[in-house]
């Protein structure tokens, strides 16, 4: 991420949400799917704490139905690489199930959960029990004046508190969102207060919507990956209404979901029931309900890559009609970032990582061939020695992001050096668009 001052990364990512807005993007073959069971360890999420629960733990009911999740998929997609964060009782901060996924190049993130609603507490008799009260006067006046109490017993009533169980059941789907709340589920929630993401990932969730810089970055996401999560989130919807389940729908939060807002790929996040109601805390923890989550999730999950995959093939069946280039750079779009008239042919070429290094890796293609192959970014230089050809009105140099670092997205440092002069390049490159250089001989 770019560490300069305010303006310029505005400036910045505001070139990079006109390029995505402006250039229509190819799907991507889904090739690796993250699952990641929320909570874990230390965190242990949701409580059914209430009269007449089971008393159990979000963290333990998410691993239970990740854990199958992870097994369906496997068997159904057996050509599709699936990684889960977690398959034991272990925390991880919800930085590190990003990363995880961001390492993996995950081309879906699936987040289960456990939903929750701050409980009300009840108190009923239990019995009776004596208790002393006094009767209290007063005798005599002035300094002289005395107080006098006289004790007397009384039977009282013996109440006992306990926390009662919510009303509400189903389960919903949730989507990052930097301005929406859930009006829909507030309304169906008759009033009862959602506990979504309680406990220690809300403590991560520091995007400042209300921020120039946080409307930018939120609409930029927006861009890349809010239309495919939607769809994804709509084919879980729809397969979890076909049983005898409650569908609450497509939600979004105003605070935001850490795990959402910073993996670089569609992703959603599933609460499977509240652990806080009764029917629903038995669902979740049985064998059954577990195994019917699972096989709803993976069948929407199938649809979902039946349909990138169906528009990614016909995409390289058009590039191959008209005889495009196969390197895998082309299957992203172009950001030109600058334009570069030579004096002469001959110039020089640094790169470095810019800003914070963050393990941001690139390759890199001049007029169409790959002269530098999956090489990580430092505070050091990568050298290349270059020539403008003379065949060419333009010579296109291409960054193109392997990955996208601990710190989305990939951005770089370019300084280009011809004689005497030195021109600076700020270079930012994704999984939907690669940078671009373009230099003219004069």
């Amino acid at each position: 991420m770019l560490k300069t001052n305010f303006v310029i990364k505005v400036f910045a990512v505001v070139i990079c949400m006109c390029s995505l807005s402006a250039i229509a993007q190819t799907q991507k073959r889904i090739k690796t799917i993250i699952v990641d069971a929320g909570h874990g360890g230390k965190d242990f999420g949701a409580h059914g704490g209430y009269e007449g629960g089971l008393n159990s733990y979000e963290k333990n009911v998410t691993l239970e139905i990740s854990n199958k999740l992870v097994a369906e998929l496997r068997k159904q997609l057996p050509d599709v690489k699936i990684v889960p964060t977690r398959t034991t009782d272990i925390y991880q901060s919800p930085p590190e199930k990003a990363n995880i996924a961001n390492e993996n190049h995950g081309d879906l993130f699936l987040c289960i959960h456990a939903d929750a609603v701050n409980l009300k507490t009840g108190r009923r008799q239990i019995g009776t029990h004596q208790e002393t009260r006094y009767h209290v006067k007063y005798k005599g006046k002035g300094r002289r004046r005395q107080k006098i109490s006289t004790p007397y017993t009384v039977t009282v009533p013996t109440y006992e508190y306990y926390k009662i169980g919510s009303q509400r059941n189903g389960t919903s789907i949730w989507l990052f969102a930097a301005h929406k709340t859930s009006e829909k589920l507030k309304a169906v929630m008759n009033n009862e207060d959602i506990q979504i993401e309680s406990g220690i990932d809300s403590a991560y969730n520091t995007i400042d919507f209300d921020s120039p810089e946080g409307r930018i970055k939120a609409k930029i996401y927006a861009d890349r990956y809010q239309k495919k999560s939607i769809k994804l989130a709509t084919l879980v919807d729809e397969e979890i209404d076909k049983t005898d389940r409650p569908a609450l729908g497509l939600n979004q939060r105003q605070v935001g979901i850490w795990v959402l807002q910073a993996t670089n790929m569609p992703a959603i996040l599933i609460e499977t029931g509240f652990i806080t109601n009764h029917d629903d805390e038995r669902y979740i923890n049985s064998e059954k309900g577990q195994q019917e989550l699972a096989e709803c999730i993976t069948r929407a999950v199938k649809k979902y890559k039946e349909e990138i995959d169906h528009t990614s093939a016909a995409a390289v069946a058009k590039a191959a009609e008209n005889n495009e280039p196969a390197e895998k750079y082309t299957d992203r779009a172009k950001n030109v970032l600058k334009r570069i008239d030579l004096t002469q042919s001959d110039f020089k070429v640094d790169l470095y990582d810019d800003g914070d290094i963050d393990g941001d890796i690139v390759s890199v293609y001049y007029n169409g061939k790959n002269i530098l192959s999956n090489k990580k970014l430092t505070e050091k230089p990568l050298s290349l020695n270059l020539s403008a050809d003379p065949d060419k009105t333009e010579n296109e140099l291409v960054i193109y992001a392997e990955n996208e670092g601990s710190i989305a997205p990939n951005t770089a440092l370019m300084i280009v050096t011809e004689g005497n002069t030195r021109t600076e390049v700020r270079i930012t490159a994704d999984a939907k668009k690669n940078g671009v250089v373009l230099f003219t001989k004069k």
